[in-house]
């Protein structure tokens, strides 16, 4: 190289006039090659610094983006498996709303329908007891003022009869009673202890009758508050059941919007990887591209600096 160099521009040299030195001018040549190359090293070593700080800057901003966009992907299956999960509880939880607002309803029917059957038993054990009492009411005044006569040949003194037959009292009363209010008896002498029989059964079914009224009114109190207390548990369950089934609705909408953004968030990170795989491939081409024009430039150059050497020397003087 440094031979065919000097060889050239010697042969040049020869060419030209004696006025001139050849050698000077053969060595400014050269002088003007080397500053050409290093120039144009500098402008390559420059134009290498910008692609190092590129290709620098792209890798750190895309790992970091690859890094996040591979922390959003953990986020959205984890806040997916979340609402999945959220929505089972909720879909099962409306399940057991909806069997619990059933079972009310059921228990309000079922108790209503018991309420209505109960009503009717006592309108008519206490109606029975309203009508003995009041035949008794007569009964008893008349027999005290010994018109026990037009009494007994009323409807009331054979009801009297029926309340005789299956009252709380001996048999030997019951006898009594029966005997005298079907007419059986004198009247004089059984009045007395007829009347104060009469009140005694009139006192017991009044008691019974009160004790009966108790129970009802109680069973009425009774059924009122389970029906409040139903409704309550059907109101709460239905507001239970519309809250959740918008809830259960949201999750799903929310489930497909957090599957796409996924999909995308997904998409986009495989991109950037292929990116940034071919950024660094280039940028490793064009290192060491760089390394093998950087070392022949400097060849060059030394091959330049030596044939000036040669070209000084006393002996290369001498030749011209």
């Amino acid at each position: 190289m440094k031979v065919t160099v000097a060889a050239c521009f010697l042969a040049g040299a020869a060419a030209t006039t004696h006025k001139a030195n050849p050698i000077r001018r053969v060595v400014s040549l050269l002088q003007g090659l080397a500053d050409k190359v290093e120039k144009e090293g500098k402008a390559a070593e420059k134009a290498y610094n910008k692609l190092v700080c590129y290709c620098e800057g792209n890798t750190k901003e895309l790992t970091a983006t690859i890094q996040e966009e591979g922390e959003t992907i953990e986020r959205l299956v984890s806040e997916i498996e979340e609402s999945k999960s959220a929505k089972v509880q909720l879909d099962s939880d409306l399940k057991q709303h909806k069997e619990d607002r059933e079972a009310a309803k059921e228990a309000i029917a079922k108790g209503n329908e018991m309420r209505e059957k109960e009503a009717a038993d006592f309108a008519s054990d206490s109606g029975d007891m309203k009508a003995n009492l009041a035949a008794m009411d007569q009964a008893i005044p008349a027999i005290e003022k010994g018109m026990a006569g037009s009494f007994l040949q009323t409807g009331k003194a054979a009801t009297l009869v029926r309340v005789a037959q299956v009252a709380d009292i001996s048999d030997a009363q019951k006898q009594a009673v029966i005997g005298f209010l079907q007419g059986e008896t004198a009247y004089e002498p059984a009045s007395g202890q007829i009347v104060g029989i009469l009140k005694q059964m009139r006192d017991e079914m009044s008691a019974n009758l009160a004790e009966i009224t108790k129970d009802e009114n109680e069973a009425v109190a009774s059924h009122n508050g389970m029906v409040q207390a139903k409704n309550k548990e059907i109101q709460a369950s239905t507001e239970a059941i519309e809250e959740k089934t918008a809830r259960s609705g949201d999750l799903a909408v929310e489930a497909v919007n957090k599957k796409g953004d996924l999909d995308e968030t997904k998409k986009t990170k495989e991109a950037d990887e292929r990116f940034l795989s071919e950024l660094e491939a280039k940028c490793k081409t064009a290192g060491a591209d760089h390394e093998e024009a950087k070392k022949s430039r400097a060849e060059e150059a030394v091959a330049i600096a030596d044939t000036i050497k040669m070209l000084n020397s006393d002996d290369a003087l001498e030749l011209f």
